[in-house]
């Protein structure tokens, strides 16, 4: 028997979805004109949300932009 997913909070289920368009992220304008063609399944974030790094889901305002770190010279 598989487990329900448990999603966290403003995020939702999909099913064999674009791992690349499933759901938006900070510092992206929109989708990426092209998106893969994998099959992911899991909890995204729901739509009007951004994911903010590999954690939570905010509303666009809760964006921060963080600099670039500059490369280290080799």
């Amino acid at each position: 028997a598989d487990l329900p997913w448990v999603c966290g909070p403003r995020e939702v289920f999909k099913e064999c979805v674009s791992s690349s368009c499933a759901e938006l992220k900070c510092g992206m304008e929109g989708m990426p004109e092209a998106c893969t063609m994998d099959c992911a399944s899991g909890c995204f974030c729901a739509p009007g949300f951004y994911r903010k790094g590999h954690r939570e889901c905010v509303p666009r305002s809760e964006c921060q932009i963080e600099p670039l770190k500059p490369m280290p010279k080799a």
